[in-house]
């Protein structure tokens, strides 16, 4: 598997991780497409942006943003789970190389780690409105923007 897919599931399995006491919350990888469940999260990576890193080498920094969509059954669970989200975030994430093979079998070595940058950490409120949708459910948007680091 490639770095960046490594890193999809690193986060993935990361905020897995971050709510296995609540096992009633459904994680998906990616924006669900199906029936959604409530309440459920969703980590879908975005955009991935480049910058020179070394002046006279042609070694880039990668950033890449995530969004982690939250789908609540009422305005307290959402605000609980996007504020727990948000503050996980202001560690790194370990990132593991899957090709060792999956817990809780195997246990992947570490690649790394992506670290959050701190301006781009954020959570905006979505507003469903009832006269749109015959279900009505609460939900938000975490965004961070991070990048690699190598271990």
């Amino acid at each position: 598997m490639l770095r960046e897919r490594l890193e999809d599931l690193s986060v993935n399995y990361y905020i897995k991780d971050l709510f296995s006491s609540t096992p009633f919350v459904e994680i998906v990888d990616g924006f669900p497409t199906k029936d959604l469940t409530v309440p459920s999260i969703s980590v879908e990576a975005g955009d991935i942006d480049t910058e020179p890193f070394e002046l006279g080498n042609k070694d880039r920094l990668s950033y890449r943003i995530w969004y982690i969509d939250v789908f609540a059954t009422n305005k307290t669970q959402r605000d609980e789970f996007g504020y727990q989200i948000l503050n996980a975030l202001e560690n790194s994430i370990p990132v593991y190389n899957y090709n060792d093979g999956f817990p809780p079998t195997v246990s992947p070595t570490q690649l790394g780690c992506l670290e959050v940058e701190p301006h781009g950490l954020s959570m905006e409120i979505i507003r469903v409105f009832p006269q749109l949708t015959g279900k009505l459910y609460w939900r938000c948007t975490v965004v961070y923007k991070a990048h690699f680091n190598q271990a």
